[in-house]
């Protein structure tokens, strides 16, 4: 998929968890535009991206994971879990490229696949956080 597509699905579903989740879906969304943020002023490891590990983004990558764990632990919330699981595979696409026979191509294919589930499953966390309220009249956002 394309830029423009994927800006699309970033801005319509972190406005959706901004507006319609819980605290932790929007420290969630916070906490994935910063790394958004950040990626984009990451230092290149090299003269083209992509050619070698990218460490200013693995970097991000890496921080990000550590804040939705983070949440994963503190939340009353499953989607930290599933968003942890998709970073974690960001991370280790990084470390791929340790590999000689990884064509820089498919790293930088990889590591752009991963992004396309992550503001989606945030937005499926804010519409589950609005769902439980509307059955049970609150949702519980941390743990005790």
């Amino acid at each position: 998929m394309t830029i423009p597509v994927y800006l699309s699905i970033l801005v319509v579903c972190c406005l959706y968890a901004l507006v319609r989740g819980g605290a932790p879906e929007r420290l969630g969304t916070a906490a994935l535009l910063v790394a958004i943020v950040a990626s984009r002023f990451a230092p290149a490891s090299g003269p083209v991206r992509f050619q070698t590990i990218e460490y200013g983004i693995m970097a991000v990558d890496a921080a990000l994971l550590a804040v939705i764990l983070i949440i994963a632990v503190r939340a009353q919330r499953f989607w930290p879990m599933w968003m942890a699981a998709i970073l974690l595979d960001t991370v280790l696409t990084h470390l791929l490229m340790l590999s000689p026979k990884l064509i820089p191509w498919s790293y930088s294919v990889m590591n752009a696949a991963w992004s396309y589930p992550i503001p989606i499953i945030l937005a499926i966390g804010a519409w589950r956080h609005r769902a439980r309220i509307d059955t049970y009249g609150s949702d519980p956002a941390w743990n005790h």
